[in-house]
């Protein structure tokens, strides 16, 4: 469980080092859309994560190519000056394959519970000084997920909702109620995969949109369930 050292030293870390990070966001008019990075699923959502919304990515099993995306968007966020919150619920996040150029440009809070990861989400929507949160459960085990109160993902989307932060929520299984978009990465990628290009990777990337509406689904790597 989070102890209230833990919160007072990330918002000490919040003030600290991104004390204009607020002032970074572009014109709302310019961002009815996020841009991943991830030229299929853009094409599928018509441009990227819905601005202010709620996406839940449900990476489908092993190797589904979950982690890719998130690599692409921290990359794509950091190419376009923009900051990014990244809520690590199992300190899984690979950081070597990223630039060092990328590592400025993201606040990566690792956790070890999705406890946690929720409570940091909570301060972090709150701060208003990122507008861009990703919340990782992908490798948070079952039995934690299944603790997760019903209530938590209401509150959550009050406070998104209120500061118009994009919030992305990466899982193993559908679990976030109320979400503007869900999509299904379901890929099958191998250990053979981390020897390949980025784009390479990015391009046997398989998407299914469960929730929200399609805008160009006419690309092989998407479907619409």
């Amino acid at each position: 469980m989070a102890t209230a050292t833990d919160i007072i030293d990330l918002r000490r870390l919040l003030a600290e080092r991104f004390p204009r990070a607020h002032l970074q966001r572009p014109a709302e008019s310019a961002l009815l859309t996020v841009p991943t990075g991830v030229r299929s699923l853009d094409t599928l959502l018509g441009g990227g994560l819905p601005h202010g919304g709620v996406t839940e990515l449900v990476g489908d099993g092993f190797g589904s190519g979950s982690a890719q995306v998130l690599h692409a968007l921290i990359r794509q966020t950091a190419l376009a000056g923009q900051f990014l919150a990244l809520v690590d619920g199992a300190d899984s996040l690979d950081v070597d394959p990223m630039d060092d150029d990328v590592l400025p440009r993201l606040l990566w809070v690792r956790c070890t519970t999705s406890d946690n990861a929720l409570k940091a989400v909570d301060l972090l929507l709150r701060d208003r000084n990122f507008p861009l949160v990703v919340l990782d459960l992908k490798s948070n085990a079952a039995s934690e997920l299944r603790r997760i109160r019903a209530s938590v993902w209401p509150r959550l989307d009050r406070l998104r909702e209120h500061h118009g932060t994009t919030l992305l929520v990466i899982t193993p299984q559908p679990l976030v109620s109320g979400v503007t978009v869900r999509v299904r990465v379901s890929s099958q990628l191998d250990l053979s995969a981390t020897r390949e290009d980025a784009d390479e990777i990015l391009g046997q990337l398989r998407f299914t949109l469960e929730r929200g509406a399609a805008a160009v689904p006419n690309d092989p790597a998407v479907q619409v369930a």
